[in-house]
């Protein structure tokens, strides 16, 4: 009894329209030095929050023009509603949703995805 619907296509005449969205996954290093300076007197955020940006390896990711964002969202950080603050913090990855939306693995992640990635290499080797 044949099988119902169309014929499948040849496997050199088929299109993949399930393309990523994105790029490849960018795995970030602990940082070597602070790329954002020190806490300045002018900002509002609090220092604990700045001190731990400063240390954060989504910064050696910055541009010029991204420490500027973050430098303008220190200051204003007291005039900026909690969503606001999250929205930027977001854009610049500084949160676990804005380091996933640009594809930024912390360095934990990143050693947890190699792990992960050589137990698949060892089951298939064992089957």
């Amino acid at each position: 009894m044949p099988g119902r619907g169309p014929v499948p296509k040849d496997p050199g005449h088929r299109r993949r329209y399930n393309q990523p969205a994105r790029g490849e996954w960018t795995d970030l290093e602990p940082l070597a030095k602070a790329v954002l300076p020190r806490f300045q007197a002018s900002m509002t955020v609090p220092r604990w929050l700045w001190d731990s940006w400063r240390q954060d390896p989504v910064t050696s990711q910055y541009g010029p023009a991204d420490v500027g964002a973050i430098l303008l969202l220190a200051r204003q950080w007291a005039l900026l509603k909690e969503n606001e603050q999250r929205y930027r913090m977001d854009g610049l990855g500084l949160t676990p949703k804005g380091k996933r939306d640009l594809r930024w693995r912390t360095p934990r992640e990143a050693e947890q995805q190699r792990e992960a990635v050589e137990k698949v290499k060892q089951l298939r080797i064992a089957s």
